[in-house]
């Protein structure tokens, strides 16, 4: 049972799967010990037949509990990245190419609050979401799990392990308050703008609830006398531009609460639709907005290291 992390699907053989007498499984062998005791010193013939009988009940439980974790294939799904502290949900997918339905399985991480129990049906797969704690920023790794079973009389405790290659990316936490995001160039360059500026009108558009009432476009309703409302369409120059720096933060702040609050920044103008740049020390990254910018600065700020 190797503690490798292992690339692609992972097919469990009989030799990675050890048996090991459960708790149960222990007082049973005692007992069975003092049956036979008690039938050699008493010459009790149904005694010998009733420990025999028991002792073989026990054997081929041992062979069914390894059976029911043997040539079961393991495989790891992506995982969404998280920030720091939350939760990360790793998926795993267990099928089970044979005809023998497999049950009570139980999936054991470190970390987990408690074991993932499951089923997989005969040439069906179960997918198997796990929540593990997050505590820093970077790459973090799937841990390596334990799948244990009892199945099926509890006397016997099957157990293989399995680290699978996958991993998680953490961003850092955002800084909790928030900081005022940085004053940011309007459009037209002609200075800072701590706010929403009116911007330059570039289109008309249907009325939709929740538009403020002074976006309402009156002159154009008369004209054209219409019964729908019609309101102004505000341009790039409305949102502006800016650029979150490392180098403006505060000297006294450390690296990990700049990166904490540079990620609230780039949330926050994500957000309002301000178009930005992240600029690290050796990393810049150039202004845009949307999604994948978004994704783009929360990586830089996930990976970076001096």
């Amino acid at each position: 049972m190797s503690a490798v992390a292992q690339a692609g699907e992972h097919r469990i053989g009989r030799r990675a799967v050890a048996v090991a007498p459960s708790a149960a499984g222990v007082l049973l062998g005692a007992a069975l010990l003092a049956m036979l005791i008690a039938a050699l010193n008493y010459q009790l013939t149904l005694g010998y037949a009733l420990t025999f009988l028991i002792a073989g009940v026990v054997v081929v439980g041992a062979l069914h509990t390894m059976r029911n974790l043997a040539m079961l294939t393991l495989r790891g799904a992506r995982a969404d990245p998280v920030f720091a502290g939350q939760l990360a949900e790793f998926t795993l997918i267990a099928r089970n190419e044979t005809r023998f339905e497999r049950f009570a399985l139980a999936l054991h991480a470190p970390g987990m609050a408690q074991p993932e129990h499951f089923d997989v049906p005969a040439g069906a797969e179960q997918f198997v979401s796990v929540a593990l704690p997050t505590r820093r920023r970077g790459w973090m790794p799937m841990p390596r799990f334990t799948l244990t079973t009892t199945f099926p009389i509890g006397i016997w405790r099957a157990r293989t392990r399995w680290q699978p290659a996958q991993r998680v990316l953490v961003f850092p936490a955002p800084e909790t308050p928030a900081a005022p995001l940085p004053m940011r160039n309007t459009a037209s360059g002609e200075g800072a703008s701590g706010g929403h500026g009116h911007g330059d009108v570039v289109a008309l558009r249907p009325y939709a609830d929740g538009d403020p009432p002074q976006r309402i476009a009156w002159k154009a309703v008369a004209r054209t006398g219409s019964q729908e409302l019609v309101a102004l369409q505000m341009g790039e120059a409305e949102l502006g531009e800016t650029t979150l720096d490392w180098h403006a933060l505060p000297a006294s702040m450390d690296d990990e609460a700049k990166l904490s609050r540079l990620t609230r920044w780039t949330l926050d103008a994500d957000a309002a639709g301000v178009r930005f740049a992240l600029r690290l020390p050796g990393t810049f990254v150039e202004a845009d907005s949307g999604p994948a910018h978004r994704m783009r600065c929360l990586e830089a700020l996930a990976t970076w290291s001096r």
